[in-house]
């Protein structure tokens, strides 16, 4: 549960960053491929040919999924919509997370599904709003990369449960990172955007950031954090991002919001938190 808190606390960090000191001068393809190159160097010192050719592409094929594909539609989001609403549009991962792992694993269960449905609920109330179109082409956007980084989550925790034991976690990434870098790699290069070269040293600081930090570290907590619990906490805790992410905003981008909305969401949040951690205690 700690590598999961930590993780979601770096990540709430990033998307004022990306909707307030990026999006409107680098494009979303660059921004991309750099966040997944920087991270990939990170782990680049633990890459390691010597274990199975099979495990590798495993690997590299859940970081090209959860981490590439992921970035590029949702980071497009931000060219569509608000932060506010991207967080909003979020709420609907631990939904895909829970019924992605119980249709995998073949094992349907009303309470998990009362758990996640809490979780779902807090995020909705916390930010309810009239969207355009826009706004829905963001919501699609953010629906699909939801969906990758569900489906991501849920295969490295299977992938975890019956690989080899002895892989370090250092080096699953330094290879989910190389999937994910391909990923944005191709679709740069493919894309009709050019690459935008950073206009400051500040933006470079917060790319470095996002790649490093949010990118690098975040998802190694989160990946190792999510072979640690059951897949309905881990469904929850992909919705404490949504009031982290506001109360950011708030205190250090001067966004306006509905507080009382957002006291009752996160109630409800963490009360499907606390629910799911007692269903892992039975």
């Amino acid at each position: 549960m700690f590598y999961l808190i930590i993780a979601t606390i770096l990540w709430s960090l990033s998307f004022s960053l990306i909707g307030y000191s990026l999006s409107s001068d680098i494009n979303s393809w660059t921004l991309a491929f750099l966040r997944s190159t920087i991270a990939c160097i990170v782990f680049a010192r633990w890459i390691d040919f010597k274990i199975p050719a099979s495990y590798i592409i495993r690997i590299i094929f859940i970081g090209a999924l959860q981490i590439g594909v992921m970035y590029l539609l949702y980071l497009n989001a931000f060219n569509y919509t608000s932060v506010q609403k991207i967080l909003l549009f979020t709420v609907t991962t631990p939904f895909y997370v829970s019924m992605i792992s119980q249709i995998i694993n073949q094992k349907l269960k009303p309470s998990a599904f009362f758990i996640v449905f809490l979780s779902v609920l807090g995020g909705l109330i916390i930010r309810i709003t009239v969207f355009d179109i826009n706004d829905l082409t963001g919501l699609f956007l953010v629906q699909l990369a939801n969906i990758c980084f569900a489906l991501g989550q849920v295969l490295y925790k299977r992938l975890k449960k019956v690989s080899i034991k002895t892989v370090s976690i250092f080096t699953d990434f330094a290879f989910f990172f190389i999937g994910a870098t391909l990923v944005t790699f191709t679709a740069l290069v493919i894309s009709p955007y050019n690459y935008t070269q950073p206009a400051s040293i500040n933006q470079w600081l917060l790319i470095l950031w996002l790649g490093g930090g949010a990118s690098g570290i975040g998802y190694y907590f989160w990946n190792y954090g999510s072979t640690q619990v059951r897949v309905e906490t881990l469904a929850t805790m992909n919705n404490l991002v949504i009031p982290l992410g506001l109360f950011i905003e708030i205190a250090f981008f001067s966004g306006n919001y509905n507080y009382q909305s957002l006291v009752i969401g996160t109630v409800i949040i963490a009360s499907s938190i606390i629910a799911s951690l007692r269903y892992d205690n039975n």
